[in-house]
């Protein structure tokens, strides 16, 4: 699962909690940060920041209810230990939003709910995760993503738009519609392994390249990965909507069996694409046994017109002496060759309707 969930894993003997920047080379992108205000009598408000003291910068004067916080991309060490002061998070989760590639879990503090997710994309005919972190508490929600892409966009719009119930809702709400984008997304990924693994039906008919089974090998191997994490995907969420804490409201639980329902069909898909893939390995496997089988009837065949020819050119081809009374008279027959040779036509002939008839050809 390591293999799909892309991250750097912790340094070996660091305390636990330890928030330490990561090497140059393990780093992400720039950050990026959008803050919403939200709720209440007043406005919306939006707006995006890279640093993070602009970003903490309450509106003045205006009375909203939730605030959420969205980083995109790589958050310092230090930025993300500021955060832990102004909200009171808890250094294991937050050493896990610094450390990549956790596998979805869900941990409830005091103050606080953490969840890690894991977000699909593909990436050269390959579905990796980035791992997208969130924080619920009671007047706020902080998402980590650890990507380049404004994958949140899509809410955002809807809470301007003030659709439905988000833009009034609890911090529980909110978390839900984050958690709904990301497990959604993995309907359009696996969206193309579905059109991949159609190609693929197409091609084992025509295709006698042994290369093929090292695609469909492959394409199993993918979907083993992504069976892992979509599993682990949605016992999080299953065990968030059993969750009992103050920040989740019981109102709130049907979007959650919602969002549970969408992981366990997207595991489905991916579950039964994979034994969609080891069902196109054995009809691949068995159709070049049936073309090995071909040629080898084709050249038993053969191997049985030649055999008796070859015995009767063997027998008149020992060049005995004429002369001699135990000689086979054809050899000093004038006719002998072509009565041999029509011999053999006819035995060919005869042969070719005989394996007619028992359908060998």
């Amino acid at each position: 699962m390591l293999h799909y969930l892309l991250g750097r894993p912790p340094r070996v003997g660091v305390r636990p909690g330890a928030l330490i920047d990561p090497e140059p080379d393990a780093r992400v992108g720039a950050l990026t940060i959008y803050r919403m205000d939200f709720g209440g009598d007043a406005d919306t408000r939006e707006r995006t920041e890279t640093d993070l003291d602009a970003a903490l910068t309450v509106p003045s004067q205006e009375d909203h209810r939730l605030t959420w916080l969205h980083f995109e991309g790589d958050v310092p060490a230090a930025d993300l230990a500021r955060l832990g002061e102004a909200y009171h998070l808890h250094p294991l989760a937050l050493e896990d939003v610094l450390n990549h590639g956790q596998r979805p879990k869900l941990d409830a503090y005091r103050y606080s709910v953490f969840a890690s997710m894991a977000l699909p994309f593909t990436r050269e005919h390959e579905c990796l995760f980035q791992q997208v972190s969130l924080f619920v508490g009671e007047d706020f929600v902080l998402s980590f993503h650890a990507g380049t892409h404004d994958v949140f966009a899509p809410v955002r719009n809807r809470i301007h738009e003030a659709q439905g119930r988000i833009a009034h809702a609890e911090s529980d709400y909110l978390a839900y519609c984050l958690a709904d984008v990301v497990v959604d997304t993995s309907f359009e990924v696996l969206a193309g392994y579905n059109d991949r693994l159609e190609e693929l039906e197409d091609e084992i008919f025509d295709n006698t390249n042994r290369d093929m089974i090292e695609v469909i090998h492959a394409m199993r191997r993918r979907l083993i990965g992504m069976k892992k994490v979509l599993r682990s995907q949605s016992e999080m969420l299953l065990h968030w909507i059993g969750l009992d804490h103050d920040l989740i409201h019981a109102d709130n639980r049907p979007y959650f069996r919602d969002a549970e329902d969408h992981a366990r069909r997207v595991l489905d898909l991916a579950e039964g694409y994979y034994e969609t893939a080891g069902s196109l390995l054995d009809t691949y496997l068995s159709l070049a046994s049936t073309r090995l089988n071909e040629i080898m009837r084709m050249l038993t065949l053969i191997a049985t017109v030649f055999m008796p020819l070859s015995f009767i050119a063997g027998v008149y081809g020992m060049n005995f002496d004429t002369r001699s009374p135990w000689n086979m008279p054809e050899l000093g027959w004038r006719f002998g060759y072509p009565a041999v040779i029509g011999v053999m036509a006819v035995l060919v002939l005869g042969m070719f309707l005989y394996f007619r008839r028992r359908r060998w050809l």
